[in-house]
């Protein structure tokens, strides 16, 4: 089935090639061993340093507290001291917190990180988490397993089932947001993927892709290389139409995030070749090629050129096989790898360099470990030989072809392909099964619905009509026999409408006997208003003469006043009098003169003024004595010359002091 496609065309480039060469696999693992342990041993270092400037703080603030203590119980004086190690005390407390670790989830996101570009140091230290993960909630945990997951995955590390991705699958399914769920579903698709359950992963990558799509913001490096693994699944299944749009989706994300577009350029000159479309193979190949010349740094992509020299030796394009053979550093001879000698075979096989030919493949024969590149070189050689007609090399290396053929196995491989596709058609077909079933079963209850409602209409229709019909019998009875009972009951009538007309007579009687007695009613109501409103302007009357009285008896209080001190202090009130009309200022003898004769008559005054308003001057006691006696506010004001807020905002406080002592009095 791949006639037109050599042996290393069969998956795209980036797929996870398992190697069968013993030796490299040796050595990588040697390499992944010596890893692991230093990046143990990181971990170690850097939790022993946290550990020990824990403890540190830890002294420090235990220490501190038990000199504060010492400090207090001693009754220590220096009391700046003891603020200070108060001080140093509370900002050892909070200290402490910031020495511990951070946050699980942010410890995570970071680890995370550091996995994107060196997962195996990433997994010594999620590893460094599992017993503090422990304590956490679901969320946590099942963001560890996830992140274990996600790491194991870029370290190459197979799964050995699929039982924790499942439970996150159904986790995140319920209770993760959008990016969640793509993530998850990403890396069930790689999990079934690896274990070679090809129509799970397709199903679970698709379900990847649709998350992306329909959030509102997702991982475009992981919709990416979900378009990438698509491409493969598709690819592996035979499938190259849907290969090549998911190489097109994979290539157009990383043209939006300006990312590496080589390897989606090969993958979709790949899935070209395998449709015979030779231009658009090329022309993909070109894209792949003017990225990597354009990038500034050849030696970078000394890889992908090789495939690129590969690919156009085998589409027989001359002038851009010897392009990228021109830029190509590399040589098989200093460093022996079997893939680039099978570039540079096919390549001078291209320039007719036939010598050149059986020289690599020769080598790969010698040295290679690849038992798919020495098949092809064997059977390249096999080739040459039987052209030149040298029998004995040509039956030597047809030997070596079907021996490689035989190792290779290729009808286990055609069955394992025909399994795999089997599989994934049998995952279409019970689609498309389970998709019939539903349209059928959907067919059924459409059908039953509609006969039962159309049942149901035709007996409502009936029972309407039976309904309608009984109606119009009962109506036709009754009006029959309202009929008869209007005929024989004529007279009955006629007696009721007269006695009904003799009711109606006495009513009216009745009406204006009551529309008489209503009148009686709203006259007697009106002079009962004007007698209420006689009463109001009386008592309004009472009122004023009330309010008189009251204006009297406080008039006849100051006239008592001012007649006890006239009959008490004749002098007093004659200096005062003078004094009020401008004739004579008051001295200091008239004072307390005034002083002694209102305390004659008020003992109580003076304990009052100093009780409520404490230390007073000597204009205070002037203007309230003068109050006390019974003066207006315009008299004191032309006897002290205050001014005349003052004398306003004193006699509230007098009149305040009265209150009380009447008050006090009267109990």
């Amino acid at each position: 089935m791949y006639k037109n496609v050599p042996c290393f065309f069969v998956f795209p480039t980036n797929v996870k090639i398992r190697r069968n060469n013993a030796k490299y696999l040796q050595l990588r693992r040697i390499q992944h061993e010596r890893t692991v342990l230093k990046e143990r041993h990181e971990t170690y270092q850097i939790n022993k340093r946290e550990t020990s400037r824990n403890n540190c703080c830890k002294k420090i603030g235990v220490l501190l507290y038990f000199f504060y203590l010492y400090t207090h119980k001693s009754r220590f004086k220096m009391s700046i001291v003891r603020s200070i190690v108060y001080v140093l005390y509370i900002i050892s407390i909070f200290a402490l917190p910031s020495c511990s670790k951070e946050d699980s989830l942010e410890e995570m996101e970071r680890i995370k990180i550091i996995g994107d570009k060196n997962p195996i140091k990433a997994l010594a230290m999620l590893d460094s988490l599992k017993i503090g993960i422990r304590k956490e909630n679901n969320y946590v945990k099942n963001k560890y397993d996830l992140l274990q997951i996600r790491l194991n995955d870029k370290a190459d590390n197979i799964p050995n089932s699929d039982i924790m991705i499942k439970h996150l699958i159904g986790y995140f399914e319920d209770k993760g947001s959008m990016l969640e769920k793509q993530e998850v579903t990403y890396y069930a698709g790689s999990v079934y993927r690896d274990l070679r359950d090809t129509p799970r992963a397709l199903g679970y990558f698709l379900k990847s892709t649709e998350y992306a799509k329909n959030g509102n913001n997702c991982d475009s490096i992981m919709l990416r290389n979900a378009y990438s693994n698509l491409n493969d699944l598709y690819y592996k299944v035979q499938n190259y139409n849907d290969a090549a749009k998911m190489a097109q989706e994979e290539l157009k994300i990383a043209q939006q995030t300006r990312t590496n577009t080589i390897t989606p350029y090969l993958h979709l000159g790949t899935a070209y070749i395998a449709l015979n479309k030779t231009k658009e193979a090329c022309d993909a190949f070109d894209g792949a090629f003017e990225v990597i010349t354009h990038s500034g740094d050849i030696s970078k992509h000394q890889s992908d050129l090789l495939y690129l020299l590969c690919d156009y030796s085998v589409l027989m394009q001359h002038s851009k096989a010897k392009k990228c053979f021109s830029l190509i550093k590399y040589t098989p001879l200093n460093e022996f790898s079997d893939f680039p000698c099978m570039a540079f075979a096919k390549y001078y096989e291209l320039c007719n360099k036939t010598d050149s030919v059986i020289f690599y493949c020769k080598l790969l024969l010698d040295k290679g470990t690849d038992i798919y590149n020495m098949y092809d070189a064997s059977k390249l050689l096999y080739q040459i030989y039987s052209d030149r007609g040298d029998i004995n090399n040509a039956e030597h290396y047809a030997r070596a072809y079907m021996q490689f053929s035989d190792s290779m196995d290729f009808g286990k491989r055609q069955e394992l392909s025909a399994t795999v596709n089997n599989e994934f058609q049998y995952h279409l077909d019970q689609k498309k099964e389970q998709t019939l079933k539903d349209e059928k079963e959907q067919y059924k209850n459409t059908l039953a619905i509609v006969v039962l409602t159309t049942i149901l209409l035709a007996c409502v229709a009936y029972i309407m009509y039976v309904r309608r019909h009984n109606r119009h019998l009962q109506q036709m009875i009754s009006l029959s026999t309202e009929l008869q009972r209007v005929a024989t009951g004529e007279q009955q009538l006629r007696k009721d409408i007269e006695m009904k007309e003799e009711e109606l007579e006495e009513s009216k009687k009745s009406l204006k006997k009551s529309s008489n007695e209503l009148s009686n009613i709203k006259l007697e109501l009106k002079r009962m208003n004007e007698e209420l409103a006689e009463y109001s302007e009386a008592l309004k009357a009472k009122e004023r003469q009330l309010s008189e009285k009251i204006d009297q008896n406080t008039t006849f209080i100051k006239l008592l006043h001012q007649s006890e001190m006239e009959s008490n202090a004749e002098d007093v009130i004659y200096a005062i009098r003078q004094s009020s009309e401008g004739k004579k200022n008051m001295t200091s003898t008239d004072w307390k003169r005034l002083y002694q004769a209102v305390d004659e008559l008020y003992p109580e005054f003076n304990v009052s003024l100093i009780r409520k308003l404490g230390n007073i001057t000597e204009q205070h006691m002037q203007v309230y004595y003068l109050m006390r006696i019974g003066l207006s506010k315009h008299q004191i004001l032309d006897m002290t010359h205050l001014s005349r807020v003052t004398i306003w905002r004193w006699a509230k406080n007098y009149n305040s002091i009265v209150n009380s002592d009447d008050a006090t009095t009267t109990e």
